[in-house]
């Protein structure tokens, strides 16, 4: 055994004691880990269990059968078994993919899991990603116009949402590099299961990991690391749009009225209008994110915000999953 698989094992696990100590986990709380089988998810459970002792969490894991591969089946009794060996309790659920979603089947099979995750009663979901899957998302993002909040990526840490009751996040393993994983992985010989559509550059996600990021790295080999770092500085400056928002809404808010759980506001329009376009769109889309919906496209967000500067009558404007209401001189998210 080289000394850097030997060393692989207490670096991973400080570096993942420390996100969790960093999140303030202890026996009050109950963690769930998402458990594929792949190598990534292999190491989190082992790591995970291996530090329950010392935080004193209760572990479970969750797998998702998706459907979409002839092993999956297989790969189901794997993690179960794995699971049954370490005295661990496995949720499983099984999945529906829809083949024709317009993100392609990755964005499917991704909102399909997700959705299975937030059925989990827990504290804190924890998640296999590591430093290669952060620089892989923000460079994906990025690709795609992403702004400070999405090229921001994953936080190693994301705490639970008490307005929508979503549990926290968990990525233990986010400072971590590939290379360190499978070392861990070979160090405490632990067995996982290679998934041959990973390699399938059909899929983005893989394109960027085996092609496009190779290539990069010809002429900046450390592009990776790059742009990991870069996704903490996005994340900061997502922080001071949020501050920003927060007091924006502060001012703005008449009062404050409730929506079934979650707390909404009305805005006084003159307020509102007060603000450069810029700071308004930041308002509208921190405020839709605290109540749990996802922004609007930017256009559909661009031409509301228009039509509430220049249309002095009553408005009822739609913004994905929410409308914006204004009328007598207050505006509203229903």
């Amino acid at each position: 055994m080289c000394a850097g698989v030997t060393q692989a094992v207490p670096i991973v696990l400080e570096v993942a004691a420390a996100i969790l100590a960093a999140a303030g986990i202890d026996s009050r709380h109950r963690l769930c880990c998402a458990f594929s089988g792949g190598i990534d998810s292999a190491v989190l459970l082992d790591v995970l269990d291996t530090l329950r002792q010392r935080f004193g969490y209760t572990l479970e894991a969750a797998h998702v059968h998706h459907g979409l591969s002839p092993a999956a089946d297989e790969w189901q009794d794997f993690c179960a078994g794995i699971c049954h060996r370490r005295d661990i309790h496995l949720r499983i659920f099984r999945v529906e993919v829809s083949r024709d979603h317009p993100g392609g089947l990755e964005e499917s099979a991704r909102i399909a899991r997700h959705a299975a995750f937030s059925r989990i009663a827990c504290d804190w979901l924890a998640l296999g990603h590591h430093r290669d899957d952060q620089a892989e998302t923000v460079l994906f993002r990025l690709l795609r116009g992403a702004g400070a909040h999405g090229a921001a990526a994953m936080a190693a840490i994301d705490h639970p949402a008490e307005a929508t009751g979503r549990a926290g996040r968990l990525r233990p393993l986010l400072e971590t590099g590939r290379e360190e994983i499978l070392a861990y992985a070979r160090g405490k010989n632990l067995e996982w299961i290679e998934d041959a559509s990973n390699t399938d550059l059909c899929f983005t996600r893989n394109d960027l990991r085996h092609r496009i990021l190779p290539a990069i790295e010809t002429r900046f080999p450390a592009a990776r690391l790059t742009l990991a770092r870069c996704a903490s500085h996005f994340r900061e400056a997502a922080g001071l749009l949020d501050e920003l928002a927060q007091a924006d809404a502060v001012a703005a808010t008449c009062e404050t009225c409730e929506e079934g759980e979650v707390g909404h506001r009305v805005f006084s329009r003159a307020f509102l209008l007060s603000l450069s376009p810029a700071r308004l769109a930041n308002l509208f889309r921190w405020e839709l994110r605290r109540l749990g919906s996802a922004p609007p496209s930017s256009a559909r967000l661009s031409e509301a915000l228009r039509q509430l500067r220049t249309v002095s009558g009553p408005l009822c404007l739609p913004l994905g999953d929410r409308t914006c209401h204004s009328r007598r001189g207050r505006v509203w998210l229903t």
